[in-house]
């Protein structure tokens, strides 16, 4: 039996094929690849450090299972650029540079075995513009693919604003957003007898980080040592819920296949040399 002649129905999981199997998702352009990005890194005295890497995880598994036709999930980028939260105990960093040429490296791989779109998942706030930047270094460096970036929150920004209990500042960090996240996915590791509200203080009316609100106009992440009062927390858990945390599950899920959807019809246009050194005639401007 020849490649096309299997009968089996897709695996959702890179980890699960053979490379016969692999071989397959990957023909015609592939399936739509979806890389959860997370990182490991302290999320208050009530969560695990693997947050980051849970949420994300999951999140592209359950899509893929949902639509094996479609998507393909490969396994995590499981450390990140972390290096602001370095005070607390089981923080891991990796150097931006180092980050950003890994994960590109990573994506390059299935482009080189026949897969023209990638999608990274991206769990951790400090992960979003390496993210960013790679999935447009691998459109620049590719002639057939193209790449994009996600942060898997900004998949449910409408179901959160209706939903949340705490005020702007409220889903930042091991916050409501993140500990009912938690509590739907594996509730016996949420330790709520030791979560803690820790609304930071505004430093400037220019400068706020919220998940679902949106960052200020003024990119700053200092030292998380120097922000913190000490419990790591920036954002109030005592409002979350695995209700919650299902509801926000169900509604990234479906926004991540629909987007898949439309990003695998996405037609890739051919590049034009408008340049002196170039042939192509531009239809906005001529001699």
């Amino acid at each position: 039996m020849n490649d096309k002649e299997n009968p089996r129905s897709p695996k959702p999981l890179l980890e699960t094929m053979t490379w016969p199997e692999a071989r397959r998702a990957a023909q015609d352009g592939g399936r739509v690849v979806l890389l959860p990005v997370g990182a490991i890194e302290q999320h208050g005295p009530h969560l695990p450090v693997d947050v980051d890497n849970r949420i994300v995880t999951w999140l592209c598994a359950e899509a893929a299972r949902r639509r094996p036709d479609l998507i393909l999930s490969v396994p995590p980028i499981h450390y990140g650029f972390n290096e602001h939260n370095m005070g607390f105990p089981g923080t891991v960093t990796v150097a931006v540079e180092n980050f950003v040429n890994y994960v590109f490296d990573v994506c390059h791989s299935f482009v080189r075995q026949g897969h023209t779109r990638i999608v990274l998942i991206n769990g951790h706030g400090s992960n979003a513009m390496p993210c960013a930047l790679v999935a447009r270094r691998l459109v620049n460096q590719t002639d057939d693919a193209l790449a994009a970036a996600i942060n898997h929150w900004s998949l449910a920004r409408d179901a959160a604003a209706a939903a949340r209990d705490t005020p702007i500042g409220g889903m930042a960090h091991a916050c409501e957003y993140e500990t009912s996240w938690y509590l739907f996915l594996q509730p016996d590791l949420v330790d709520m007898e030791k979560a803690v509200p820790d609304m930071l203080k505004s430093r400037s009316s220019f400068i706020w980080v919220d998940l679902m609100a949106g960052d200020g106009p003024v990119a700053l992440i200092d030292d998380w040592s120097r922000v913190s009062n000490g419990s790591g927390v920036e954002g109030d858990p005592l409002t979350a819920s695995a209700e919650k945390g299902a509801r926000y599950a169900e509604v990234e899920v479906t926004n991540l296949i629909r987007f898949c959807e439309e990003f695998k019809a996405m037609p890739l246009l051919p590049r034009r040399n408008y340049t002196a050194r170039g042939q192509d005639a531009n239809p906005y401007y001529a001699d």
